[in-house]
């Protein structure tokens, strides 16, 4: 493994961000995932209505696929996810003042999303500093 010649602060920082953000991603994640599976149990017909429902949880599946890709490319993920939050947002009607739970929803993943990129720039700072010098 090679040692990271950028300063000591900076890997500090964004190990520090990167655990913040990755538990916050899994915490949204895992909470509209029960939520989604939830909402199928309220429709009559058991296990089975939870698989008509699949709807409902469909769009919190992507998260997990987002929070792969965020984990390994920060700024891309990052992008991803914001960009998620506004397609979620335009779904939920959160642009024309229809939903107030709606803007509930999208504020935890785009804060996510924001915190990825920033991880991402600061380490291509990092390192685009140490390599000038």
């Amino acid at each position: 493994m090679t040692k990271r010649t950028y300063p000591e602060a900076v890997q500090n920082c964004v190990r520090q961000c990167r655990r913040v953000a990755r538990t916050a991603l899994v915490v949204v994640t895992v909470f509209w995932i029960i939520f989604g599976i939830a909402t199928g149990f309220q429709v009559e017909g058991g296990i089975g209505a939870t698989f008509q429902s699949f709807t409902n949880l469909l769009p919190w599946l992507a998260i997990i696929v987002l929070w792969f890709v965020a984990w390994r490319w920060e700024i891309l993920g990052g992008l991803l996810i914001i960009a998620f939050s506004i397609f979620m947002a335009n779904y939920l009607g959160v642009f024309e003042g229809n939903s107030t739970e709606g803007m509930m929803i999208i504020t935890p993943l785009a804060m996510t999303g924001f915190m990825f990129v920033f991880i991402g720039f600061r380490i291509w700072s990092a390192i685009r500093t140490e390599a000038n010098q």
